[in-house]
Parts: C-alpha cells; structure tokens; sequence
C-alpha cells in the first residue's frame, strides 16, 4: 500500500473537506486533534471519515503523539485551531513532528494576508510559516480568505426574523472562497510534484461588501434578510482566546475588510473558482436547505 497522506485536524470542516478532495488521488490518514477525538465515538472513528484509509489522533502539545500519528507518511497537511492563543507553538510542534519522521512534504493551512499586525491569530499563523520555512522539508504554504461557508452559516445562523446581525462595516470589501475549491487545491498541492517551496493565495473570484454577500444569502434561501449593525460584545465564541481574536479580526475588518486576488486559485484548479452565490447554493443543495426558487449564477 502507497505511503498515505495525513491530514492533521481532520475533523473539523476544513480537514474533512481535504479528505474527502483526497479520496481516488492517494491513501489518506485522517488524524484528529485530540481533544476532537475524544468527543467521537472511540470505537467506530472510520465512520466520521469514510474517505479515509486510516484514523488515528494526536495531541498537539505532546510531540510525541504528532510522532506516532504521522510516522510513514508522505505528506502531511497542517491545521491547527484558530483563535488558540498557542497556535504558533502547536503549529511549530507539528512541523518539527512532521520532520522528524521522515515525511516527503508539509503543507501548511494558513490565512490570507497572515502578517497583518492589528490581527494576533493572523501574525501567529505568520510565525507557523516561519516555522515551516525553517525546517528542512520540501513545504507549501497555502492562504485561503475567509470562507463563503463561514459567512454565511454566520448570517444565515445568526440572523433574528430577517435581520442579520454584522459587527463591521458593511460596506468593506471581502473575497469569499468556497470551501471546496480551496479543498481542491490542497488535494493537488499535496499530491502533485512541482509545488515546493510555494505560498499560494486562495482567494474566492469576486470582490463584495457584507450587504452584498447577504443580499446573495437572501436570493439563494429565498429568505427575507437585511443587515443590522452589531457590536462584537453581541457574539459569544467558544475556546481559548476566541473573544479577543475575534474582536481584533471585526476591528480590522470595520477599516481595511480582508481582499485578495484569485489567480493562483485558478491556476491550480484549471478553472473558474465558484462565485459566493454559487458556493451558497452548493452548500445549501448538499443540506436541502436551498428553496426551490432560488438560482445562483
């Protein structure tokens, strides 16, 4: 059997979208932070991750963990969880695992535009990249922008008969991608040669403010949705750091919003990145939640 691709962090949506983009390119190890394995069903894990050839955990404090869940395999794709006040630690723990056990490749899950100073989380994934530059494996480093998943599961969950609640400006510029074309590009970043030593920009192909992308939100869940201007103190997060990382991410969002460019995405896909719209309409036909009079474009 061919050496397995593992991706550590496999059990949050990210990581279960890059199994399931891996599946028919290579074997693939599906590793679970710790703390996440322990809230699944020990003896039946395989059933959270049907791609996968093999499930195991780690524990990103414990580097002896790292070392025994990626030992064999080829290559190994990094996610770590964001807003964690040590994410440049647990990041630096799993490279140096990653090294130590031989692997072929290390690709790196970072964040667009890492090395903005107002935005702690971002400058910790900035440290990770410095990590994975050090190290003496053959590494790529990929930078998605937020994730038309996250804003509209953040609209559409969190909005009160009709109103959506937003604590930045909305009229800042944004460029969603679509979760799935950024799973795409890792499955080919991390089995296909020629991408060493590479930071990629995975940015979605349109440029909108909030009210766009609700407006978007709207039309493809044949809802009736309007924005409300909110204040960061209305939204609880859970986890380590997650209220302050938070706050810093509105603030910057409230003066600069977050932009990137897509043609690097459309390089590695070969093809047009879906739209916000699209994405929306995607993700709400995988959960037939899309109402039937809806179209995206």
């Amino acid at each position: 059997m061919p050496a397995p691709v593992a991706v550590l962090g496999a059990s949050g949506r990210t990581g279960r979208r890059i199994c399931a983009a891996l599946s028919g390119r290579s074997a693939i190890r599906a590793v679970q932070h710790h703390h996440d394995a322990d809230h699944h069903d020990a003896d039946h894990p395989e059933a959270d991750h049907p791609e996968a050839t093999e499930v195991t955990s780690a524990d990103l404090n414990e580097p002896a963990t790292l070392r025994r869940a990626l030992a064999g395999a080829a290559a190994v794709y990094v996610i770590t969880p964001a807003f964690h006040p040590h994410e440049d630690i647990l990041i630096a723990n799993a490279i140096t695992a990653a090294a130590q056990t031989g692997v072929e490749r290390i690709v790196l899950h970072s964040v667009l535009h890492p090395h903005t100073p107002s935005m702690p989380h971002h400058l910790r994934k900035e440290a990770g990249e410095r990590a994975l530059r050090e190290c003496q494996v053959p590494w790529t480093v990929l930078q998605p922008a937020m994730y038309a998943q996250t804003v509209s599961a953040a609209l559409a969950g969190n909005a009160t008969e009709g109103a959506v609640p937003v604590p930045w400006n909305l009229e800042m510029p944004f460029t969603p991608v679509h979760l799935g074309d950024v799973a795409e590009a890792a499955a080919r970043v991390l089995t296909e040669p020629g991408h060493a030593y590479a930071t990629y920009e995975l940015a979605g192909p349109q440029v909108l403010s909030t009210r766009d992308m609700i407006a978007d939100l709207a039309h493809a869940t044949g809802r009736q949705l309007h924005p409300r201007q909110a204040r960061v103190t209305d939204f609880s997060l859970p986890g380590p750091g997650a209220t302050e990382g938070f706050a810093a991410m509105c603030a910057e969002y409230d003066t600069h919003g977050l932009v990137g460019n897509a043609n690097v995405l459309r390089w590695l896909l070969e093809r047009e990145p879906l739209s916000f719209a699209a994405a929306c309409a995607a993700d709400l036909n995988e959960r037939g939640d899309r109402h039937p009079s809806a179209s995206a474009t």
